[in-house]
């Protein structure tokens, strides 16, 4: 009924009716002889029949649009708590890379300028951890696929906790990687980290084709304590980051540790599971980070 009367119930078919039903009226009454009155009185009929209508018209759309109202308050609502709750949980998380940083300046104290973080770059609570690692196990040797903030945290961890060990950081970008050796001569660490630039090349792995960091980067390196896979980028390809482990696990300690940042990222999951169902005698370790991480560690000791 409601989609008849919107679809003919319209000012002009109301307004044709009205006129019809007027002349109607009074041919009738002039036939009949009925009288004045009662002719007039039928007349007036039309047009009030013609003004119910149009209200009732007016009414149903009225009614259409309270309800779309409706809809989209409900809508707006949900939109507007969907927001404020993103809203909270970044507060909290920038409020948890804050106490992230501070501890680091406090682990670490450095009189230069620092390079940004979180980003494209390490997020505080990340460096918080590889600086642990340091800490804790004492690497010889670090290798850091990509530069950055990461390489210059890594360095200053190697001078403070005096471990006697260097970090070697691949990176395919000479920009980033001229940055990067900045910082690391700012703060006086390039005895302890060394940026090599890696081009990216063509690797056959697995059935798969994928580009990564030039062998001649990396081919000399023997004896690596802390592998962390921070690059390539994922804009460079699927599984950018998967051939860190087919290409450099001949190249890690029985010792050695693995990291494995922006699991955030399904590309990254995804070269997770490849590494621990190529990789059995690994198991991970998930850290709840702003971008999570995962650490791979040897279930048993490497034959």
């Amino acid at each position: 009924m409601r989609r008849l009367i919107r679809q003919f119930v319209r000012i002009e078919t109301v307004a044709v009716l009205v006129t019809a039903w007027l002349g109607g009226a009074l041919g009738l009454g002039l036939a009949t002889g009925a009288g004045a009155v009662a002719t007039v009185t039928l007349m007036a009929l039309g047009p009030l029949l013609g003004g119910l209508l149009l209200l009732i018209r007016h009414s149903l759309e009225l009614a259409s649009r309270i309800g779309n109202l409706a809809g989209e308050s409900v809508r707006t609502l949900g939109t507007v708590r969907r927001v404020g709750a993103d809203t909270e949980k970044q507060i909290k998380q920038t409020f948890r890379q804050l106490e992230a940083l501070q501890n680091l300046s406090a682990m670490l104290p450095a009189s230069g300028v620092l390079p940004a973080t979180r980003g494209w770059a390490a997020s505080p609570d990340l460096l918080v951890a590889l600086v642990d690692l340091v800490d804790t196990e004492r690497p010889s040797l670090v290798v850091e696929c990509g530069s950055g903030a990461s390489t210059l945290w890594l360095a200053l961890a190697m001078r403070r906790f005096e471990t006697g060990g260097r970090v070697i950081a691949l990176e395919h970008d000479p920009f980033f990687g001229g940055k990067t050796r900045d910082f690391l001569a700012r703060h006086d660490v390039r005895d302890l980290a060394e940026v090599r630039d890696a081009p990216l090349e063509s690797f056959s792995l697995g059935g798969g084709t994928y580009s990564w960091y030039a062998r001649r980067a990396w081919e000399d390196l023997t004896g690596i304590d802390l592998l962390f896979v921070d690059g390539p980028p994922t804009t460079t390809g699927d599984q950018a980051r998967y051939p860190a482990m087919p290409l450099l696990s001949g190249s890690l300690s029985p010792v050695a540790t693995v990291v494995l940042d922006d699991l955030v990222v399904p590309d990254m999951q995804k070269v997770l599971r490849l590494w621990l169902d190529a990789y059995p005698d690994f198991g991970a370790e998930m850290l709840p980070l702003e971008k999570q991480a995962a650490v791979l560690r040897r279930s048993w000791p490497a034959g």
